[in-house]
């Protein structure tokens, strides 16, 4: 024991005095074997050899342990050999990723037989396991009925929340927004072979898309006492699939059209979201196609993989215009077996997004849409080193050229608008980003009798290049009962900046008769930097928006944190078939690469105005503005000085987000192949950072007046859902204004959130014809406000279109996410969440497979757009108008897919034919309303789930 905690400390110590940065995420499997006689005495100097994606030898040490790491998902066939005993045989042990495979080999004294064929499964519960995690397999991936990307994947998996409902790959074609276990959507990370891919600049988003037939496996992890786990978010990590001896392909081609679609459209619904086809939005044409090919090109020595795909998805939208997404994906693996011990791969994968018409929705005008471009490559290079029987160690490096652009259908010569109905036309400003990325990561574990000490350091550099400039004179006006408008005069923007992200970890897992213990310690350095830039004047008001040049600034914003990770496992019986497991872990927040802008020169800036239209052209000219009567607010500039050098932001007493987990749960093997798993979760958030104006608190406000259902302003609504309410509204004291409205970076003091949940999962391995995964999870996710220091304008509100805050202490956390032709998605996690998928091979070659998906519908957060508050410096706010974010919610969803599969097998070939139904029983759930209550269209519904829809597809593997 003085030994272990020896280590342990040394351990520390070395983190402490010279800690390195690491960036590795687990994209591979291990086997663990003990080798035995029949006395169950082990038994050193055994010969052990794996075969299957991967080939290795290994001679048992002195406890009669070896152990295979690094290891590629898929089944392995095992093979043991000591002279004096009979041969050891296993062809079925699978490997997942991340998964420990702890295999039990027993030699008899050789006699009559020469060997013993072992004919049991892989166990299901892995005794070392540390984590919340959920494991996809490519027979999952490729024969449940889905949508066929990342995103209807990850709905799959307990816990995990996504914003949109895809049927059919209808919405294929953009991202979507998820999250789990209270933590938000920038701590979730993508990584792809054990590389970290995440969008640094867009926090929790991939930087491309992806075919879907280059998987070998996708893991999910939500929480759990990893060490390799930076965030708490939800990790996501994609395996390509990889050559091996044994020649390996793949083609497919799935089909859906408009012929293939049922209506689901109410009558009622018809003449307001049915639009020109009075079906509503409809999938034009779905094509997926492509192929991919493996092998050897020197047995044993040097394999290689490539596959290529595409995918088109073409919509129709309400107008009838066409919001249509060409996806293009390429990739390419080669793995060589260097010499005994050393083993290389390099990777090549390149992604590219055309979209056009993105963001056609029943609130944006197809000339105010965008059309989308960019391509994203990425090149990595791996190899694992095996020094000895107990020294493994992997390299990593790899470079990310991610970027996009965004240019507006309706052109850069005309002005944007946003009429009484809340519908944006005229045209949209023009985006375009750079975001290359350079990673180097290594990871190693070595053994000494129980203990395996694990050990990993890595640098990450991510740049962010953007630009956004606003067209026509740069104004955007928005109609408050037509001719009357408010314009906002806008100055083009620009950002140039970086983060640079160093970590290190160390951690020991100890194992002993039945119990597992995992201590380990993670060190996060993430420092974000400023770089020049420069933009032009505004054609309007050149004088008060001058042109703008913003100074570098290094290390403007610098995260450290040390967090601990503690767990335990115990085996309930000898058996090792059920496993008590609890585990507790501290985990930083993500800094994102691009929040050092935030002390720019350079802001998003705008100054408020009345207008009226006089020409009849919905858009406010320079002489139809109202300068006479005052601003009515401002943002990102001071106005009193306004050719200041300085920013009017500043970076303040911030510290590092942190979040505490316990997790406490148990796993039990019902039979073979057939695992059952139960995890409560309970979450603190603390130190969480936010940009609040300087010097301010909920004190500096005074009530100006009450949101009344029965009189005022508020009870002139298009319609009251809500029924009784009554809400004060807040203004800033003048004194208390900032110069230009600035805001610091800083701790929110006095506010903390906590999650609590608990998630149930039962998996069985296709065995017997037939396989299934299920999940439930339920949720409730608070917010707590210690003092008026926790806020900073106490009105409940929509600030914009992705934040709306009620500032109730005790209550719901809300998530409000948009995207490209979504209504506004405001994300309470659900109490509920139930999620089932199978597959059955029936007589004949006859195959069905069905996904399901049933959830609590999102939250209903109605306001009242435009109330006048006297704030000087917004005086007109979105005033939310329901006590809690959950009183008022969508209906449920249920989501129902199925598939009849005909596969017919030629030799090592198989011809399959899929049919594939998805939302089969036509469900014309509501998805979405205007929750302004002030505009013309007020509580009417602006989206329903997608109409049942045949897919047609064919396959040809080998």
């Amino acid at each position: 024991m003085r030994i272990a905690i020896a280590r342990l400390m040394v351990c520390a110590a070395m983190l402490a005095c010279g800690a390195l940065p690491s960036m590795a995420q687990v994209s591979t499997g291990r086997i663990d074997a003990t080798v035995a006689d029949s006395t169950g005495a082990v038994l050193p100097g055994v010969t052990v050899d794996i075969r299957g994606p991967q080939n290795q030898s290994s001679v048992t040490d002195a406890m009669g342990e070896v152990h295979f790491l690094n290891l590629a998902p898929g089944t392995y066939t095992v093979t043991a050999k000591l002279s004096g005993f009979s041969d050891y045989l296993n062809k079925n042990v699978v490997v997942g990723t991340g998964a420990s495979v702890p295999l039990r080999v027993g030699l008899a004294v050789a006699g009559v037989a020469t060997q013993v064929t072992v004919t049991g499964e892989t166990p299901v519960v892995d005794t070392k396991k540390m984590t919340t995690a959920t494991n996809v397999s490519i027979e999952e991936l490729q024969n449940i009925p889905s949508s066929r990307d990342p995103w209807v994947v990850l709905q799959t998996v307990p816990g995990v929340i996504v914003d949109r409902v895809n049927v059919g790959g209808a919405e294929s074609g953009q991202q979507s927004n998820y999250q789990a276990k209270g933590a938000g959507g920038g701590e979730n990370t993508w990584n792809m072979d054990g590389i970290a891919i995440t969008d640094m600049a867009a926090l929790g988003s991939t930087p491309t898309y992806y075919d879907f037939d280059m998987f070998q496996e996708m893991q999910v992890t939500t929480g759990g006492a990893s060490v390799q786990s930076a965030t708490p978010g939800v990790q996501l990590n994609m395996v390509l699939k990889s050559g091996t001896n044994t020649p390996h392909g793949n083609t497919r081609i799935y089909f859906e059209n408009e012929d293939l679609q049922s209506n689901n459209m109410p009558s009622d619904l018809a003449a307001t979201i049915g639009g020109k086809s009075g079906k509503g939005n409809r999938m034009h044409q779905y094509k997926d196609y492509g192929f991919d090919l493996g092998g050897p090109i020197l047995k044993d020595r040097l394999w290689a993989w490539g596959a290529m795909g595409k995918t088109h998805v073409d919509l129709i939208t309400l107008s009838g215009a066409h919001d249509r997404t060409e996806l293009q994906d390429n990739s390419f693996k080669a793995t060589g077996q260097v010499a005994n011990g050393i083993r290389a791969n390099f990777t090549y994968f390149r992604g590219n997004k055309e979209k056009f018409g993105r963001g056609a929705s029943p609130t944006r005008a197809p000339e105010a849409t965008f059309d989308q471009t960019g391509p994203t490559d990425m090149f990595k290079g791996e190899a694992n080193f095996v020094v000895g029987n107990n020294l493994f160690i992997a390299a990593k490096a790899a470079h990310v050229s991610g970027g996009f652009s965004l240019t507006a259908e309706g052109g850069h010569d005309k002005q944007q608008y946003i009429d009484d109905s809340g519908v944006t036309r005229g045209t949209a400003d023009t985006y375009a980003t750079d975001r290359p990325q350079n990673t180097v990561a290594i990871d190693g574990n070595t053994f000494k009798g129980r203990h395996e000490l694990k050990f990993g350091f890595g640098w990450r550099k991510a740049v962010v290049d953007s630009t956004d400039t606003y067209p026509g004179n740069g104004t955007i006006s928005q109609h408050i009962g037509y001719p009357d408008m408010l314009v906002t005069i806008k100055r083009d923007w620009a950002a140039r900046t970086d983060g640079v992200y160093s970590n290190a970890y160390v951690g020991d897992t100890w194992t002993m008769n039945r119990a597992t213990v995992n201590l380990g310690l993670r060190w996060d350095r993430q420092a974000g930097s400023l770089g020049a830039g420069s933009v032009p004047a505004s054609p309007v008001l050149p004088d008060l928006l001058p042109a703008v040049t913003a100074s570098p600034v290094k290390n403007a914003i610098v995260y450290n944190s040390v967090t601990p990770r503690v767990g335990l496992t115990y085996a309930l019986d000898d058996n090792r078939k059920t496993i008590a497991r609890a585990s507790y872990a501290a985990f930083a927040s993500q800094l994102g690469a691009a929040t050092a802008g935030v002390i720019s020169t350079i802001q998003y800036t705008g100054i408020y105005y009345y207008a009226v239209d006089l020409n009849g052209d919905k858009v406010a000219q320079t002489n139809e503005i109202l300068f006479n009567l005052g601003n009515q607010g401002y943002y990102g500039f001071d106005p009193t000085d306004p050719t200041r050098l300085t920013t009017v932001n500043q970076i303040g007493s911030y510290k590092t987000p942190i979040t505490h987990e316990v997790l406490a749960g148990i796993d039990h093997e019902l039979i073979t192949n057939f695992g059952i798993s139960g995890t409560f979760t309970w979450r603190h958030f603390q130190n969480i950072n936010w940009n609040s104006l300087i010097g301010v608190d909920a004190s500096d406000y005074t009530q100006t007046g009450t949101c009344s259902s029965t009189s005022g302003v508020c009870a002139s609504l298009a319609q009251n859902p809500v029924g009784a309410f009554n809400v004060p509204f807040y203004a800033l004291n003048p004194g208390a204004v900032p110069p230009g409205g600035g805001t610091s970076f800083e701790r929110r003091q006095g506010y903390h959130q906590r999650y609590l949940g608990f998630e149930l999962s039962a998996i069985k391995r296709m065995s017997n014809r037939w396989m299934a995964r299920f999940g439930f999870s339920t949720n409730d996710h608070r917010e707590y406000f210690d003092g008026p220091q926790a806020l900073d304008d106490p009105t409940p509100r929509r600030v914009s279109g992705s934040l709306l805050t009620i500032n109730k202490d005790g209550g719901l956390v809300v998530t409000a996410t948009s995207g490209s032709g979504k209504s506004g998605i405001f994300m309470v996690l659900p109490k509920y969440q139930v999620v089932a998928n199978g597959m059955f091979q029936a007589p004949w070659g006859i195959n069905l497979g069905a996904n399901w998906l049933l959830r609590q519908g999102y939250g209903m957060p109605y306001f009242r757009s435009q109330v006048t508050t006297g704030d000087p410096l917004a005086n007109r706010k979105s005033v939310v108008l329901v006590n809690d974010v959950g009183d008022f919610r969508l209906p449920k969803v249920s989501s129902f897919d199925a598939r009849v599969e005909k596969a017919i097998k030629l030799q090592r070939a198989t011809i399959a034919v899929d049919l594939d139904m998805f939302n089969l029983f036509n469900n014309a759930t509501v998805l979405g309303r205007q929750y302004d209550l002030r505009v013309t269209t007020a509580n009417k519904v602006l989206e329903i789930m997608n109409p049942r829809i045949l897919r047609l597809g064919a396959r040809f593997t080998f």
